[in-house]
């Protein structure tokens, strides 16, 4: 991209406050019939760079979310330039459906592309947390593969 990158800018000074944590993304593939049961499909997990944050009154009236903040936040996920393009061949990091796992334990499903500087290596995404855990099980890489 041509031009300063002011996001990689204030970088250092956003997680001297608020560091990152490593997160596993699980991209969406689409959806596979299994027995008469439409299942998600993922790609491999892979794990990257997140900082959670909370929604400011705006993004959520985008996400048309009004008063959800507490099971909804934005993300900055951060990624090295061989993420975007690898296995799927699609350039975003991320997009609606794909799923987040942070250390925690707990799942966050994207809803919402918000900013995507993929060619930069970070976007910004809405995602609403998910009580039940996905279902992996029609995924190539899953253990439980039927």
């Amino acid at each position: 991209m041509i031009g300063v990158n002011l996001h990689h800018v204030v970088r250092g000074a956003i997680t001297a406050i608020h560091p990152d944590e490593n997160c596993i993304l699980y991209q969406s593939l689409g959806q596979k019939n299994v027995k008469g049961k439409v299942t998600p499909v993922y790609a491999e997990p892979k794990t990257i760079n997140a900082n959670f944050q909370p929604l400011d009154s705006d993004t959520l009236k985008h996400l048309e979310a009004m008063n959800d903040t507490q099971t909804s936040e934005q993300v900055f996920l951060y990624s090295d330039t061989s993420l975007p393009a690898s296995g799927e061949r699609r350039l975003p990091i991320t997009r609606n459906g794909d799923v987040i796992q942070r250390n925690d334990g707990t799942y966050w499903l994207v809803t919402a592309v918000l900013e995507d500087w993929s060619w930069d290596g970070w976007c910004n995404v809405g995602v609403h947390m998910i009580v039940t855990p996905p279902d992996f099980s029609a995924s190539e890489w899953s253990g439980s593969n039927v």
